[in-house]
């Protein structure tokens, strides 16, 4: 006897009928027939009694049912322990990165989250500079984000492949002025008018610092957290932008050119970003040295 038997044999009590029972069960009326005939044969004993046109039950029917019964609700409780032991087993850990990083190590947290059944990754997407912030504030738990660093109380730990990172690149619509230059340098974007990503995003700290070096006061036409929305402005409004080179691979637009921006701090490189004070679980150890191999 299994405990699926033990189910169905009490369903057909409870419903007085064979073929009720096999509709709330979603299964045919022969194999509840077969299923009580099984029984019956594993203990010896009739468990209805044949020769009456309702279904009642033997003495050793009556007894299967209310001990079965408990039986049955007994497994339903382990059940529920057991699910619910694996619920409060699972852990969640945050990592920052913005929209770029999150693309391109969504592989990697895949593969972990697979080898690692009771693991939820929860990425919080958002510009390096403001992730910074959050990692120093608890909110997240670890980050994968843009030199340089601005918060004391976190580590940012360069990766050990220094082509980890990306590139700046001007952008423009392909009427702009600077379209067919095979490069731009900051100088060059002192009299134009800027979409931007705003300074939460280290590429827009970047333009106010290298304006501030040029003794340059931006004309800054949009604002925005969200790259695609910046770059579609740019046509809109025939304004410059500074965005990540690798952006490029996700956003098609034949009306945009990228231009190379030529200034010796246009490669950010990326890191891996830590509380400095904070014990990690050992789960997000793990993780941690995975990042580390890259």
């Amino acid at each position: 006897m299994d405990i699926k038997q033990l189910m169905y044999f009490i369903s057909i009590v409870e419903h007085h009928s064979f073929s009720d029972a096999a509709k709330s069960l979603f299964i045919t009326q022969p194999t509840l027939s077969q299923t009580v005939k099984k029984l019956e044969q594993e203990f010896n004993t009739h468990l209805f009694v044949y020769d009456s046109s309702k279904k009642q039950l033997t003495a050793s029917g009556q007894l299967l049912y209310e001990e079965g019964k408990a039986l049955v609700q007994q497994f339903e409780q382990l059940t529920q322990k057991m699910q619910q032991l694996q619920i409060n087993s699972r852990q969640s850990i945050r990592i920052g990165l913005p929209t770029l990083f999150a693309m391109e190590f969504m592989p990697l947290f895949s593969n972990f989250m697979f080898s690692h059944p009771n693991i939820e990754i929860t990425m919080v997407q958002g510009g390096s500079y403001e992730l910074q912030q959050k990692l120093a504030e608890n909110e997240i738990d670890l980050g994968i984000l843009s030199f340089p660093n601005y918060e004391p109380t976190i580590t940012l730990e360069a990766f050990s492949n220094p082509k980890l990172g990306y590139d700046v690149s001007v952008v423009v619509s392909k009427n702009h002025s600077l379209a067919k230059q095979s490069f731009v340098t900051f100088e060059e974007l002192a009299t134009q008018s800027f979409s931007t990503l705003t300074t939460q995003y280290i590429i827009g700290q970047f333009l106010h610092s290298q304006a501030k070096k040029f003794n340059v006061h931006p004309h800054i036409l949009y604002t925005d957290d969200n790259w695609e929305v910046v770059l579609a402005s740019v046509k809109t409004l025939n304004t410059v932008c500074l965005m990540a080179t690798q952006y490029q691979h996700y956003y098609t637009d034949e009306e945009l050119i990228w231009i190379p921006l030529k200034d010796k701090h246009s490669f950010f490189p990326i890191g891996l970003a830590t509380k400095t004070t904070s014990k990690t679980s050992p789960i997000v150890t793990e993780l941690i040295q995975l990042l580390r191999q890259l």
